[in-house]
């Protein structure tokens, strides 16, 4: 029974070690792949959807399609701050989307060492 227990933990410990050389193999473009896979795909739409109309609208107000100087002017400072929420949501989104993940793996690393 001792060297059956020995044997699980031995399969944890190598199971723990190659995930160890994984991460630390892993690039920067890997990297970036797997936080979009992780992130929820609504917020990311949503975030693009902001930058892009925003600049759009920016862009319409600057080249003078918006025929009102005072709408065209309310538009711009619209689509000034749209693009900026945008990009912080974009931000907010890549810097929060691995915490959940290292949580969810400690706590199963705690687990299976507990019952080992």
């Amino acid at each position: 029974m001792f060297e059956e227990e020995k044997h699980k933990s031995s399969i944890v410990s190598d199971g723990a070690k190659q995930l160890k050389l994984q991460d630390s193999n892993a690039n920067s473009l890997s990297d970036f792949f797997h936080k979009v896979h992780t992130i929820n795909g609504l917020h990311f739409i949503s975030a693009m959807s902001q930058i892009f109309l925003g600049t759009a609208v920016v862009a319409l107000s600057l080249i003078n399609s918006i025929q009102p100087v005072w709408l065209a002017t309310i538009m711009t400072v619209f689509g000034s701050i749209t693009t900026m929420v945008g990009l912080y949501f974009m931000y907010s989104i890549f810097t929060n989307s691995g915490t959940f993940d290292s949580l969810l793996q400690k706590a199963i690393k705690r687990v299976v060492n507990s019952q080992n």
